[in-house]
């Protein structure tokens, strides 16, 4: 289970890019599909969320579109092209991270009769 003692910045960009390659999706849903996915491990506020959506629309990775249903209007944010492959190039990195963690974290920590 996740520890929250345990503080590791992500990579909310490709966090968003990531859901956004299922489909477009307004800030809540993003917010939301990041929670659900990572079993509630991962929950984006506003502060964080934005500023990166923000930033994703300037690289062109995302365009972003009014939508006026009902009474309210709502931004809904989709994935380009150039934010398919921004995306790819992100989770090959992330994987070699992760893969240079699990060499220094081992999956079960040695237990004092092992160390001698």
């Amino acid at each position: 289970m996740y520890d929250r003692g345990v503080r590791l910045q992500t990579d909310t960009k490709a966090l968003v890019l990531s859901v956004l390659a299922h489909g477009p999706k307004h800030g809540y849903g993003i917010a939301k599909a990041i929670r659900e996915l990572s079993d509630g491990a991962l929950k984006l506020g506003e502060g964080q969320l934005y500023p990166a959506l923000h930033a994703l629309e300037e690289a062109n990775w995302v365009t972003a579109q009014w939508d006026s249903n009902g009474d309210q209007s709502r931004r809904i944010y989709a994935i380009t092209p150039a934010g398919q492959a921004e995306l790819a190039t992100r989770v090959k990195r992330w994987a070699a991270f992760a893969e240079g963690v699990a060499k220094v974290l081992p999956a079960m920590p040695p237990t004092p009769e092992m160390a001698s």
